[in-house]
Protein backbone atom coordinates (compact mmCIF):
# COMPACT_ATOMS: atom_id res chain seq x y z
CA UNK A 1 0.00 0.00 0.00
CA UNK A 2 1.42 3.36 -0.89
CA UNK A 3 0.77 4.90 2.02
CA UNK A 4 2.20 8.63 1.21
CA UNK A 5 -0.50 8.43 -1.35
CA UNK A 6 -2.73 9.01 1.47
CA UNK A 7 -6.42 7.48 0.32
CA UNK A 8 -9.18 9.23 1.11
CA UNK A 9 -10.84 6.43 2.54
CA UNK A 10 -8.88 3.80 4.27
CA UNK A 11 -9.04 1.40 7.40
CA UNK A 12 -6.77 0.40 10.23
CA UNK A 13 -8.37 -3.45 10.70
CA UNK A 14 -7.53 -6.18 13.00
CA UNK A 15 -6.34 -4.39 15.91
CA UNK A 16 -6.91 -4.18 19.60
CA UNK A 17 -8.93 -1.03 19.82
CA UNK A 18 -9.16 0.87 22.69
CA UNK A 19 -9.65 4.75 24.25
CA UNK A 20 -8.73 4.39 27.66
CA UNK A 21 -12.59 5.60 28.66
CA UNK A 22 -14.92 2.32 27.66
CA UNK A 23 -14.33 1.78 23.95
CA UNK A 24 -12.89 -2.09 23.50
CA UNK A 25 -13.33 -4.11 20.47
CA UNK A 26 -10.32 -7.15 20.53
CA UNK A 27 -10.85 -7.81 16.60
CA UNK A 28 -11.43 -3.80 16.50
CA UNK A 29 -11.00 -1.16 12.82
CA UNK A 30 -10.91 2.47 12.74
CA UNK A 31 -12.17 3.96 9.06
CA UNK A 32 -10.40 7.20 8.38
CA UNK A 33 -12.02 9.52 5.34
CA UNK A 34 -9.40 12.76 5.17
CA UNK A 35 -8.15 14.14 8.61
CA UNK A 36 -11.29 12.70 10.48
CA UNK A 37 -12.20 9.23 12.12
CA UNK A 38 -15.62 8.40 9.95
CA UNK A 39 -16.22 4.95 11.90
CA UNK A 40 -15.12 2.57 15.03
CA UNK A 41 -16.32 -0.75 15.12
CA UNK A 42 -15.41 -4.36 13.92
CA UNK A 43 -13.00 -5.39 11.48
CA UNK A 44 -16.19 -6.88 9.67
CA UNK A 45 -17.60 -3.97 10.10
CA UNK A 46 -15.43 -1.71 8.84
CA UNK A 47 -13.09 -3.48 6.13
CA UNK A 48 -15.45 -3.84 3.77
CA UNK A 49 -16.68 -0.06 4.09
CA UNK A 50 -12.53 1.19 2.93
CA UNK A 51 -10.89 1.51 -0.23
CA UNK A 52 -7.88 0.45 1.24
CA UNK A 53 -7.16 -1.11 4.63
CA UNK A 54 -4.08 -1.53 7.00
CA UNK A 55 -4.03 -5.08 8.25
CA UNK A 56 -2.50 -4.12 12.15
CA UNK A 57 -1.89 -7.79 12.95
CA UNK A 58 -3.80 -7.83 16.25
CA UNK A 59 -1.72 -4.75 17.52
CA UNK A 60 -2.92 -2.54 19.84
CA UNK A 61 -4.59 0.67 18.81
CA UNK A 62 -4.94 3.98 20.97
CA UNK A 63 -5.47 7.48 20.21
CA UNK A 64 -2.54 9.51 19.07
CA UNK A 65 -0.43 10.56 22.60
CA UNK A 66 0.31 14.20 23.30
CA UNK A 67 3.19 15.21 25.32
CA UNK A 68 2.26 17.90 27.52
CA UNK A 69 5.67 19.52 27.92
CA UNK A 70 8.63 19.05 25.93
CA UNK A 71 11.78 20.78 25.36
CA UNK A 72 12.33 19.59 21.71
CA UNK A 73 16.08 22.30 21.54
CA UNK A 74 17.90 19.55 23.85
CA UNK A 75 17.52 16.54 21.01
CA UNK A 76 21.04 17.35 20.88
CA UNK A 77 22.54 17.73 24.16
CA UNK A 78 23.55 13.86 24.44
CA UNK A 79 26.69 13.72 25.73
CA UNK A 80 27.34 17.17 27.54
CA UNK A 81 29.11 17.14 30.39
CA UNK A 82 28.12 20.30 32.58
CA UNK A 83 30.76 22.90 32.80
CA UNK A 84 30.34 23.24 36.82
CA UNK A 85 29.02 21.70 39.73
CA UNK A 86 25.26 20.23 39.34
CA UNK A 87 24.84 19.82 43.52
CA UNK A 88 21.69 22.08 43.65
CA UNK A 89 19.00 22.70 41.08
CA UNK A 90 19.72 26.45 40.49
CA UNK A 91 23.44 24.69 39.32
CA UNK A 92 21.57 22.36 37.06
CA UNK A 93 20.20 24.94 35.37
CA UNK A 94 23.60 27.68 35.59
CA UNK A 95 25.94 25.01 34.10
CA UNK A 96 24.00 23.25 31.77
CA UNK A 97 20.59 23.74 30.34
CA UNK A 98 20.85 27.54 30.17
CA UNK A 99 24.73 27.19 28.84
CA UNK A 100 23.20 24.81 26.13
CA UNK A 101 19.91 27.49 25.42
CA UNK A 102 22.40 30.47 24.95
CA UNK A 103 24.67 28.69 22.29
CA UNK A 104 21.86 27.08 19.82
CA UNK A 105 21.45 29.07 16.36
CA UNK A 106 19.23 28.73 13.86
CA UNK A 107 20.75 25.61 12.17
CA UNK A 108 20.79 23.86 15.67
CA UNK A 109 17.58 24.85 16.70
CA UNK A 110 15.58 23.42 13.55
CA UNK A 111 17.73 19.97 13.31
CA UNK A 112 16.96 19.74 17.53
CA UNK A 113 13.17 20.17 16.73
CA UNK A 114 12.98 17.19 13.92
CA UNK A 115 15.12 14.64 15.85
CA UNK A 116 12.93 15.78 18.64
CA UNK A 117 9.73 15.45 16.77
CA UNK A 118 11.15 12.04 15.12
CA UNK A 119 11.41 10.74 18.14
CA UNK A 120 8.34 11.37 19.36
CA UNK A 121 6.15 10.41 16.46
CA UNK A 122 8.27 7.05 16.74
CA UNK A 123 6.38 6.37 19.97
CA UNK A 124 3.07 7.54 18.74
CA UNK A 125 3.08 11.36 19.99
CA UNK A 126 0.91 13.07 17.76
CA UNK A 127 0.87 16.99 19.48
CA UNK A 128 3.63 18.29 21.17
CA UNK A 129 3.74 21.27 23.64
CA UNK A 130 7.08 22.49 23.34
CA UNK A 131 8.78 25.03 25.75
CA UNK A 132 11.55 26.85 23.63
CA UNK A 133 14.35 28.51 24.44
CA UNK A 134 17.31 30.35 22.37
CA UNK A 135 18.46 33.27 23.99
CA UNK A 136 20.91 34.42 21.14
CA UNK A 137 18.03 33.53 18.68
CA UNK A 138 14.97 35.16 19.42
CA UNK A 139 13.10 36.46 17.39
CA UNK A 140 12.07 34.20 14.66
CA UNK A 141 13.09 30.97 16.51
CA UNK A 142 9.28 30.07 16.88
CA UNK A 143 8.94 29.91 12.94
CA UNK A 144 11.76 27.86 12.63
CA UNK A 145 10.14 25.18 15.08
CA UNK A 146 6.75 25.57 13.52
CA UNK A 147 8.64 24.85 10.50
CA UNK A 148 9.40 21.41 11.73
CA UNK A 149 5.79 20.88 13.16
CA UNK A 150 4.33 21.51 9.37
CA UNK A 151 7.12 19.27 8.04
CA UNK A 152 5.85 16.37 10.50
CA UNK A 153 2.20 16.67 9.99
CA UNK A 154 1.89 16.51 13.78
CA UNK A 155 0.13 19.38 16.28
CA UNK A 156 2.02 21.61 18.47
CA UNK A 157 1.72 24.44 21.06
CA UNK A 158 4.22 26.36 21.16
CA UNK A 159 6.32 29.20 22.77
CA UNK A 160 9.24 30.99 24.15
CA UNK A 161 10.73 30.62 27.19
CA UNK A 162 10.55 34.50 28.60
CA UNK A 163 13.10 35.48 31.65
CA UNK A 164 15.10 37.85 32.67
CA UNK A 165 18.35 36.02 31.22
CA UNK A 166 17.67 38.00 28.15
CA UNK A 167 15.83 41.04 26.22
CA UNK A 168 12.33 40.13 28.04
CA UNK A 169 10.41 42.49 25.27
CA UNK A 170 11.99 40.51 22.69
CA UNK A 171 10.51 37.43 24.42
CA UNK A 172 7.57 39.07 24.91
CA UNK A 173 7.02 39.96 20.97
CA UNK A 174 8.56 36.43 19.74
CA UNK A 175 5.41 34.64 22.09
CA UNK A 176 2.81 36.86 20.93
CA UNK A 177 3.56 37.38 17.40
CA UNK A 178 3.03 33.15 16.96
CA UNK A 179 -0.34 33.77 18.89
CA UNK A 180 -1.69 36.33 16.51
CA UNK A 181 -0.18 34.28 13.25
CA UNK A 182 -1.43 30.82 14.48
CA UNK A 183 -5.08 31.70 15.67
CA UNK A 184 -6.46 30.34 12.29
CA UNK A 185 -3.99 27.64 11.84
CA UNK A 186 -4.71 23.89 11.89
CA UNK A 187 -1.78 22.46 13.48
CA UNK A 188 -0.16 24.85 15.50
CA UNK A 189 -1.04 26.76 18.81
CA UNK A 190 0.75 29.09 20.75
CA UNK A 191 0.54 29.96 24.45
CA UNK A 192 3.00 32.68 26.81
CA UNK A 193 6.29 30.65 27.55
CA UNK A 194 8.09 31.85 30.70
CA UNK A 195 10.68 30.39 32.44
CA UNK A 196 9.73 30.24 36.12
CA UNK A 197 8.79 32.56 38.57
CA UNK A 198 12.27 32.69 40.05
CA UNK A 199 13.71 33.85 36.54
CA UNK A 200 10.70 36.88 36.70
CA UNK A 201 11.00 39.88 38.59
CA UNK A 202 7.84 41.56 39.82
CA UNK A 203 8.37 44.42 36.90
CA UNK A 204 9.21 41.34 34.44
CA UNK A 205 5.82 39.84 35.73
CA UNK A 206 3.78 43.18 35.53
CA UNK A 207 4.83 43.70 31.85
CA UNK A 208 3.97 40.32 30.62
CA UNK A 209 0.51 40.38 32.14
CA UNK A 210 -0.35 43.89 30.86
CA UNK A 211 1.70 43.07 27.26
CA UNK A 212 -0.47 39.54 26.60
CA UNK A 213 -3.90 39.16 24.62
CA UNK A 214 -6.21 38.29 27.50
CA UNK A 215 -7.26 34.83 25.51
CA UNK A 216 -3.53 33.80 25.26
CA UNK A 217 -2.77 31.11 28.24
CA UNK A 218 0.37 30.88 29.65
CA UNK A 219 2.78 28.11 30.06
CA UNK A 220 5.42 27.70 32.84
CA UNK A 221 7.42 25.87 35.28
CA UNK A 222 5.95 26.29 38.90
CA UNK A 223 7.38 24.85 41.54
CA UNK A 224 9.77 22.52 40.25
CA UNK A 225 12.62 22.88 43.21
CA UNK A 226 12.02 24.36 46.50
CA UNK A 227 14.08 27.53 44.79
CA UNK A 228 11.02 28.55 43.15
CA UNK A 229 8.59 28.32 45.91
CA UNK A 230 11.54 30.01 48.37
CA UNK A 231 11.45 32.72 45.76
CA UNK A 232 7.87 33.65 45.47
CA UNK A 233 7.54 33.54 49.80
CA UNK A 234 10.55 35.65 49.67
CA UNK A 235 8.43 38.65 47.90
CA UNK A 236 5.24 38.01 50.13
CA UNK A 237 3.63 35.57 48.18
CA UNK A 238 2.49 32.53 49.75
CA UNK A 239 3.71 30.09 46.30
CA UNK A 240 4.31 30.44 42.99
CA UNK A 241 0.63 30.03 42.20
CA UNK A 242 -0.45 32.71 43.89
CA UNK A 243 2.57 35.32 42.79
CA UNK A 244 1.15 34.28 39.24
CA UNK A 245 -2.56 34.55 39.79
CA UNK A 246 -1.78 38.34 41.84
CA UNK A 247 -0.82 39.24 38.46
CA UNK A 248 -4.04 37.48 36.92
CA UNK A 249 -1.85 34.98 34.85
CA UNK A 250 -3.57 31.96 35.38
CA UNK A 251 -7.32 30.08 33.90
CA UNK A 252 -8.21 27.09 33.14
CA UNK A 253 -6.00 27.04 29.89
CA UNK A 254 -2.56 27.84 31.87
CA UNK A 255 -0.64 25.21 32.07
CA UNK A 256 1.62 24.52 35.17
CA UNK A 257 4.75 22.29 35.09
CA UNK A 258 6.22 20.32 37.72
CA UNK A 259 4.18 21.57 40.78
CA UNK A 260 6.27 19.96 43.12
CA UNK A 261 6.96 22.46 45.51
CA UNK A 262 3.47 24.41 46.57
CA UNK A 263 1.92 26.05 49.17
CA UNK A 264 -1.29 24.95 50.53
CA UNK A 265 -2.41 28.79 48.79
CA UNK A 266 -1.22 27.43 45.75
CA UNK A 267 -3.13 24.02 45.87
CA UNK A 268 -5.77 25.60 46.60
CA UNK A 269 -6.09 28.20 43.67
CA UNK A 270 -5.18 25.32 41.52
CA UNK A 271 -8.20 23.51 42.27
CA UNK A 272 -10.04 26.63 42.01
CA UNK A 273 -8.87 28.29 38.70
CA UNK A 274 -8.20 24.44 37.02
CA UNK A 275 -5.05 25.21 34.93
CA UNK A 276 -3.50 21.73 33.98
CA UNK A 277 -0.71 20.20 35.69
CA UNK A 278 2.12 18.28 33.97
CA UNK A 279 4.07 16.02 35.88
CA UNK A 280 7.35 14.81 34.68
CA UNK A 281 8.37 11.77 36.41
CA UNK A 282 11.80 10.56 34.92
CA UNK A 283 12.74 14.55 34.53
CA UNK A 284 12.17 14.98 38.53
CA UNK A 285 14.00 11.76 39.42
CA UNK A 286 16.99 13.50 37.07
CA UNK A 287 16.97 16.88 38.84
CA UNK A 288 16.28 15.31 42.17
CA UNK A 289 13.58 17.39 42.99
CA UNK A 290 10.99 15.32 44.44
CA UNK A 291 7.45 14.24 43.08
CA UNK A 292 4.41 15.79 42.74
CA UNK A 293 1.85 15.30 45.60
CA UNK A 294 -0.95 13.09 43.87
CA UNK A 295 -3.40 13.50 46.96
CA UNK A 296 -3.36 17.35 46.74
CA UNK A 297 -3.70 17.20 42.80
CA UNK A 298 -6.39 15.17 41.66
CA UNK A 299 -5.90 15.81 37.95
CA UNK A 300 -2.94 16.06 35.87
CA UNK A 301 -1.19 14.87 32.95
CA UNK A 302 2.10 13.72 31.49
CA UNK A 303 5.15 15.63 29.98
CA UNK A 304 8.47 14.68 29.48
CA UNK A 305 10.36 17.84 30.18
CA UNK A 306 12.83 17.55 27.14
CA UNK A 307 13.93 13.93 28.28
CA UNK A 308 12.67 11.46 25.79
CA UNK A 309 9.33 11.37 23.19
CA UNK A 310 8.21 8.49 25.21
CA UNK A 311 5.29 9.47 27.27
CA UNK A 312 4.46 5.26 28.10
CA UNK A 313 7.43 5.72 29.93
CA UNK A 314 6.63 8.75 31.86
CA UNK A 315 3.59 6.40 33.26
CA UNK A 316 5.85 3.42 33.47
CA UNK A 317 8.28 5.46 35.78
CA UNK A 318 5.41 6.75 38.03
CA UNK A 319 3.65 3.45 38.49
CA UNK A 320 7.33 2.20 39.36
CA UNK A 321 7.65 4.76 42.15
CA UNK A 322 4.21 3.90 43.68
CA UNK A 323 3.64 0.29 42.76
CA UNK A 324 0.86 -1.41 45.77
CA UNK A 325 -0.57 2.02 46.12
CA UNK A 326 -4.38 1.68 45.82
CA UNK A 327 -6.20 3.00 43.00
CA UNK A 328 -2.57 3.79 41.33
CA UNK A 329 -3.96 2.01 38.03
CA UNK A 330 -7.36 3.93 37.90
CA UNK A 331 -5.67 7.62 38.37
CA UNK A 332 -2.61 6.88 36.27
CA UNK A 333 -5.83 5.86 33.43
CA UNK A 334 -7.61 9.42 33.89
CA UNK A 335 -4.07 11.22 33.58
CA UNK A 336 -2.99 9.25 30.37
CA UNK A 337 -6.59 9.27 28.63
CA UNK A 338 -9.21 11.81 30.34
CA UNK A 339 -6.96 14.18 31.31
CA UNK A 340 -5.11 14.15 28.28
CA UNK A 341 -8.20 14.53 25.71
CA UNK A 342 -9.72 17.41 27.91
CA UNK A 343 -6.14 19.05 27.50
CA UNK A 344 -5.78 18.26 23.76
CA UNK A 345 -9.22 20.17 23.01
CA UNK A 346 -8.40 22.72 24.86
CA UNK A 347 -6.43 24.02 21.80
CA UNK A 348 -7.86 21.24 19.39
CA UNK A 349 -11.20 20.77 19.49
CA UNK A 350 -13.35 17.75 17.73
CA UNK A 351 -9.61 15.67 19.07
CA UNK A 352 -8.94 13.32 21.35
CA UNK A 353 -10.69 10.07 21.85
CA UNK A 354 -12.29 7.33 18.70
CA UNK A 355 -15.44 8.86 17.70
CA UNK A 356 -16.84 9.65 14.44
CA UNK A 357 -15.79 13.35 13.48
CA UNK A 358 -12.69 13.47 15.65
CA UNK A 359 -9.42 14.17 14.30
CA UNK A 360 -7.76 11.17 13.39
CA UNK A 361 -4.67 11.36 15.43
CA UNK A 362 -3.80 7.33 15.69
CA UNK A 363 -1.08 5.10 17.93
CA UNK A 364 -0.96 1.80 16.94
CA UNK A 365 2.13 0.28 19.25
CA UNK A 366 4.19 -2.26 18.06
CA UNK A 367 2.47 -4.49 20.66
CA UNK A 368 0.66 -8.01 20.14
CA UNK A 369 -1.16 -8.89 23.25
CA UNK A 370 -0.63 -12.64 24.79
CA UNK A 371 -2.05 -12.25 27.71
CA UNK A 372 -5.77 -11.53 28.10
CA UNK A 373 -6.39 -8.08 27.43
CA UNK A 374 -9.50 -5.97 27.97
CA UNK A 375 -10.61 -2.66 29.58
CA UNK A 376 -10.07 -3.73 33.45
CA UNK A 377 -6.27 -4.75 32.70
CA UNK A 378 -5.20 -2.11 29.61
CA UNK A 379 -3.29 -0.01 32.18
CA UNK A 380 -1.08 -3.02 32.77
CA UNK A 381 -0.15 -4.14 29.55
CA UNK A 382 0.41 -0.36 28.59
CA UNK A 383 2.98 -0.47 31.41
CA UNK A 384 4.70 -3.99 31.16
CA UNK A 385 3.45 -4.94 27.55
CA UNK A 386 4.55 -2.38 25.23
CA UNK A 387 7.98 -1.86 26.96
CA UNK A 388 9.50 0.83 25.43
CA UNK A 389 5.79 1.93 23.61
CA UNK A 390 7.59 2.05 19.98
CA UNK A 391 4.90 2.86 17.43
CA UNK A 392 4.32 0.52 14.32
CA UNK A 393 2.12 2.92 12.76
CA UNK A 394 1.57 6.82 13.84
CA UNK A 395 -0.88 8.66 12.21
CA UNK A 396 -1.82 12.61 12.63
CA UNK A 397 -5.04 13.81 10.79
CA UNK A 398 -5.10 11.01 8.55
CA UNK A 399 -1.74 10.85 7.50
CA UNK A 400 0.41 8.01 7.89
CA UNK A 401 3.73 9.98 9.63
CA UNK A 402 5.47 6.43 10.83
CA UNK A 403 4.88 2.72 8.70
CA UNK A 404 5.63 -0.13 10.59
CA UNK A 405 8.18 1.75 12.69
CA UNK A 406 9.89 3.91 9.62
CA UNK A 407 9.33 7.82 9.66
CA UNK A 408 8.00 8.89 5.68
CA UNK A 409 7.95 12.46 6.12
CA UNK A 410 11.77 12.44 5.51
CA UNK A 411 14.87 10.82 4.90
CA UNK A 412 16.31 9.41 8.15
CA UNK A 413 19.75 8.72 7.26
CA UNK A 414 20.14 12.26 5.53
CA UNK A 415 18.49 13.70 8.76
CA UNK A 416 20.86 11.62 10.91
CA UNK A 417 24.08 13.20 8.85
CA UNK A 418 22.69 16.97 9.45
CA UNK A 419 21.79 16.12 13.02
CA UNK A 420 25.82 14.48 13.64
CA UNK A 421 27.25 18.01 11.85
CA UNK A 422 24.96 19.93 14.10
CA UNK A 423 25.70 18.52 17.28
CA UNK A 424 29.42 18.47 16.56
CA UNK A 425 29.12 22.50 16.43
CA UNK A 426 26.97 22.79 19.03
CA UNK A 427 29.30 20.91 21.47
CA UNK A 428 32.18 23.14 20.32
CA UNK A 429 30.24 25.91 20.97
CA UNK A 430 28.77 25.21 24.15
CA UNK A 431 32.54 24.05 25.66
CA UNK A 432 34.13 26.90 24.56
Amino acid sequence: MNLQAEPERYALTNGVVADGMGLFLRDGAILIEGDKIEAVGTTDQIGPRAERSIDVGGRLIIPGLTNAHHHLYSSLAVGLEPVGPTGSFIEILENLWWRLDGVLDEESVYISALVGIVDSVKHGVTTIFDHHASMNFVRGSLDVVASAFDLSGITGVLCFEASDRGDLDEHIAENIDLFEKTRQSHNIRAVFGMHANLTLGENSLAKIAESKPPDMPIHIHCGEAADDLDFCRALGYEGPVDRLAAFGLIDDRSILVHCVHLSDTDYRLIEELSPTVVTNPESNSNNRVGAMDRERIAHFVFGTDGMSGDMVSQMRHLFLQNSGESGIFEELRRAFFDDRYALRRKFFPNSGAFKSGETADIAVLDYIPITPIDNNNLLSHLIFGTKNARAYYTISSGKVLCDRGEIVFLDEKELFQKAQNAAKQLHERFYG
